[in-house]
């Protein structure tokens, strides 16, 4: 996988990679490993890869949340096929909201299904269908075929769904404190540390990413891991954080496209041998001329050594106030605004904050799998599909506008 990447590289002409996204896979740790060792032969590997690898935060979020729903995961799957059943027929629908009637429901909603991979969708459907628990009832206790449908689908190979209980309904309450919901607490927490349970081993690009807002900055980091992960182990990961914030900074310093350049040694080397060589007549004689280049030469070493200018950009952006918190703040126009004064740091944010947390949206783009529809929406008429199609497009270009 490495190679293949390498090779599209290179037959794109690029060299540069600040970080890569991917899922959490395990395949995809010693895929990163090895793109890190080619960037470090090109050269390329800005600060060694240690920040090159981000893991999807989607793929953990989800990972987290279905490490929880196994505890009610039959609980979740009689929902799942009840709402499946209901929504597969549009008389069944009809009888299902003739419940509502029954029942004194007051509620325009309907039904929703989720797509099992995706635990939003799971939430959504179970909030829906916990709304409605009343009218599941009632229709479960007169529609035969609902019954015969739970009895004979499976949760899994041997595993029948089974009828509707009471405590289905239960293990969804998010205010019940059963061992259930404890159960479910926990394998959620044992997954949640597997990935940024220890700040020390998260990438930090994350938070420099929070320290390059200028409605944050630095102290609000630092009071965010305090409160996340106590006094001491918090103080110690913002001092980490920081130094390694001032790493990449320096690194930036170096390679600076806005003409601040780092002088090399030999340039240093070249400031002591051009002075040291002079005897006392030579520098009487020719006093003026050089003056002159030694100031030159003392402006060049200290903007190439991090001297004035270029160390004070980084403790001038923690030193000045932080910008007023609201919705409308845009990050990006505000380091456009203010390039001009922190050219180095501008740059150090234009790559930072194009960090992509998640790889759901070019997998989405980027699938092979093309769009498969599945036993459900495949009996919608075409003129439906149509429909939906330009609707969709419609609701769209609302939104961009």
């Amino acid at each position: 996988m490495a190679n293949g990447i390498g090779r599209c590289l290179r037959e794109w002409g690029i060299n540069k990679i600040f970080t890569v996204t991917v899922d959490n896979a395990s395949s995809n740790d010693v895929t990163i490993k090895e793109l890190s060792k080619q960037l470090t032969k090109m050269g390329t590997n800005l600060m060694n890869g240690n920040h090159l690898h981000i893991r999807c935060m989607a793929h953990i979020m989800n990972l987290v949340v279905q490490d929880g729903l196994k505890e009610s995961s039959v609980s979740i799957e009689r929902v799942r096929h009840a709402v499946r059943y209901v929504r597969q027929s549009p008389a069944r629908l009809k009888r299902f909201q003739e419940c509502f009637d029954d029942e004194q429901l007051n509620c325009k909603k309907t039904l929703c299904l989720d797509v099992p991979t995706r635990w939003n969708s799971t939430y959504l459907m179970l909030h829906r269908a916990v709304e409605f628990e009343s009218a599941f009832s009632h229709y479960a206790s007169y529609e035969i075929g609902l019954r015969h449908y739970l009895e004979h689908s499976y949760i899994e190979v041997g595993i029948p769904t089974g009828e509707f209980l009471s405590s289905d309904w239960e293990n969804q309450l998010i205010a019940n404190e059963d061992t259930i919901l404890s159960e479910m607490a926990k394998k959620m927490k044992e997954k949640f540390n597997k990935y940024w349970g220890d700040p020390g081993k998260m990438n930090k690009i994350i938070f420099i990413s929070c320290i390059l807002d200028p409605r944050y900055k630095l102290e609000s980091v630092g009071y965010a891991l305090v409160k996340m992960f106590g006094e001491d182990p918090g103080t110690t990961i913002q001092a980490e954080v920081k130094k390694y914030m001032t790493l990449l900074f320096c690194e930036y310093v170096k390679s600076s496209s806005k003409g601040v350049v780092l002088a090399s040694s030999s340039d240093c080397s070249s400031l002591d041998t051009s002075t040291s060589g002079l005897s006392g007549n030579q520098v009487s004689t020719q006093n003026i001329g050089l003056l002159e280049s030694l100031m030159q030469d003392i402006k060049k070493y200290k903007s190439g050594s991090g001297g004035v200018d270029t160390k004070t950009e980084l403790d001038k952006y923690f030193g000045e106030e932080t910008e007023d918190d609201s919705k409308e703040f845009d990050v990006l126009l505000w380091w456009k605004l203010n390039s001009a004064r922190f050219h180095v740091l501008a740059e150090m944010a234009r790559d930072v904050l194009a960090v992509p947390v998640s790889s759901v949206a070019s997998e989405c783009a980027f699938s092979m799998g093309g769009r498969l529809l599945d036993s459900f929406r495949s009996s919608l008429t075409p003129k439906l599909v149509q429909t939906l199609v330009c609707l969709q497009d419609w609701l769209r270009n609302e939104k961009l506008k």
